[in-house]
């Protein structure tokens, strides 16, 4: 019973540490619906609803000069090249088409291009071909983009979108698309345009998190170094 007590109060402490530690309040994400409008493959015949989801780090830097030679105010780049990488997940479905690309790691290449000037656009850009599954045998990426010509300032700068009061009637022109090097599904009507912070997980979900952690841990240590065993005298 002496052994339980320290090891009680470590899982205590240590769930109370990851129950108080607040998630990163700069994942946001986008999520958009529509309608495909063409499509060139018979597995998502017009007509069909489409989603996706991004979950983006406003953490990721403006890597704009590399596109235009220096820095810009007007121009917006966040890559999946930076640290940390701009788009940390990623989801599509069409019919009975379906993508979910899960982690930072697993796009082959991404980004979100702002445009902050006459024109205020959204571009993302999506590549991870190992879980594209393939349309007309075809590798297959994802491109999307809204954009306003007014002179509405639905920007306030080319930083990664956090305005909540963004909405399908903030753009005057949309297209969401699957490519492929011979075709594509594409969609310019959308029926839902948010964007929302990523919500924090709630204490209870953090502290039996960090319980389920430490108790592994316990059982690693006390496998790996097993309590000490007072020999019985023989006699």
């Amino acid at each position: 019973m002496a052994r339980f007590f320290p090891k009680a109060a470590l899982l205590s402490c240590a769930a109370l540490a990851f129950a108080t530690t607040p998630a990163r309040a700069s994942l946001y994400s986008l999520t958009v619906t529509g309608i495909v409008g063409a499509s060139n493959f018979a597995e998502i015949p017009s007509g069909t609803p489409w989603s996706f989801e991004v979950i983006y780090d406003t953490d990721a830097p403006d890597l704009d000069f590399q596109l235009t030679g220096s820095p810009t105010p007007e121009f917006g780049l966040y890559t999946n090249t930076s640290t940390p990488p701009a788009l940390t997940q990623f989801h599509y479905q069409a019919g009975d088409y379906e993508v979910t690309v899960p982690d930072a790691a697993d796009f082959l290449s991404g980004d979100i291009q702002i445009t902050f000037s006459g024109v205020h656009a959204i571009d993302i850009n999506v590549s991870a071909p190992d879980l594209f599954p393939t349309l007309g045998g075809e590798a297959v990426w994802f491109h999307a983009d809204f954009n306003d010509f007014s002179s509405r300032s639905i920007f306030t700068s080319d930083a990664l979108p956090t305005d909540p009061a963004l909405d399908v009637d903030s753009f005057d022109m949309s297209t969401v698309s699957l490519l492929t090097s011979s075709g594509e599904v594409t969609g310019s009507a959308l029926t839902s345009f948010v964007v929302m912070p990523v919500p924090e997980p709630s204490a209870s979900e953090s502290e039996i998190a960090g319980i389920v952690a430490l108790g592994a841990i316990a059982v690693r240590r006390s496998r790996r170094f097993p309590a000490h065993r007072t020999p019985v005298p023989s006699f």
